[in-house]
């Protein structure tokens, strides 16, 4: 339990999303006996109406806390949740913390490998949506092109939103009151990712309010979803970024685009079994490598 200005928080463990790992227990730092304790689920179930009280709350705004910072970004909703990965996987929790921080917004491409698996396997998705709707758009690409995949993802949304802001100019030599305004203020912000949200919301009601009395409003209205400046995501395994996909990697790196690549680097091919990959260390022993590896781990120096 802690407190902040009057606000209480609780930081917990639903029963009914432990996986039995224990990585909780063993990673946890209390000097004197373990602040969490593997025990039957039997005794703890009670704690999944806590849960569902909890999970009902209003998300509130803890404005000492920055988001971008270690402590904001946990009192952030996770747009992501119940993955089914591993017991213990360590590639989930960046996912969430990426969600918490730009979830609302992002637009994702994704390797084939373990993150396609636990980040979507039919029928379920653990990407979610908040109170409003918004959450992260995921699309899975084959193993070898994802770099190409999200890098012409982004090329697209960015062709719209290009051709989106000349109707906007357009609109805007016409437009008076808060119309204009709201029109001005997206036109000189619309590639910035802070605000978005809200500066986009601000146009959609001026033109509704408006009433889309021209082909320019209409046209707006039409298109409204990339009003939003989306942050592009390409998610994938060392497997994709360091072996079959590198060239795509390096394409899109070099092309100094606004695009973010995560590479769930964990050494070794993980969904496949085990096999040693270019990014595991060297004399390092994996599942099906037994021998060790000879060579260097592969870095992009």
């Amino acid at each position: 339990m802690g407190s902040q200005d009057g606000l209480q928080f609780r930081i917990a463990v639903s029963p009914l999303d432990c996986l039995g790992c224990g990585n909780c227990v063993d990673i946890c730092p209390a000097p004197k006996g373990k602040a969490i304790v593997m025990t039957s689920i039997d005794t703890e179930i009670e704690q999944a109406d806590a849960w569902s009280y909890a999970v009902s709350l209003p998300t509130k705004s803890i404005p000492a806390f920055k988001k971008e910072s270690v402590k904001g970004s946990q009192f952030e909703k996770p747009l992501f949740e119940f993955s089914g990965a591993c017991s213990g996987c360590g590639e989930t929790p960046y996912a969430k913390l990426l969600t918490q921080l730009f979830g609302d917004r992002m637009q994702i491409a994704n390797a084939t490998g373990c993150s396609s698996i636990w980040g979507g396997s039919y029928p379920a998705t653990p990407y979610t949506t908040n109170e409003e709707g918004h959450g992260p758009a995921w699309a899975n690409s084959l193993f070898e092109d994802n770099a190409e995949y999200g890098y012409g993802m982004m090329i697209g949304v960015n062709k719209i939103r290009a051709d989106l802001a000349k109707v906007a100019a357009k609109a805007a030599e016409t437009a008076t009151g808060e119309l204009k305004e709201a029109l001005d203020q997206w036109l000189e912000f619309a590639n910035l990712g802070a605000g978005s949200r809200e500066r986009s919301a601000r146009l959609l009601a001026a033109v509704e309010a408006e009433g889309a009395t021209t082909p320019e409003l209409k046209e707006i209205l039409a298109k409204k979803q990339f009003l939003v400046k989306r942050s592009h995501w390409i998610f994938g395994g060392d497997g994709w970024a360091y072996d079959i996909g590198f060239g795509g990697v390096d394409h899109v790196l070099a092309s100094g685009e606004d695009i973010n690549i995560f590479v769930y680097d964990t050494e070794v091919y993980s969904n496949t079994g085990g096999q040693a990959s270019k990014s595991t260390h060297t004399a390092a022993v994996a599942q099906f490598a037994a021998a060790g590896k000879k060579t260097k781990k592969k870095t992009s120096a």
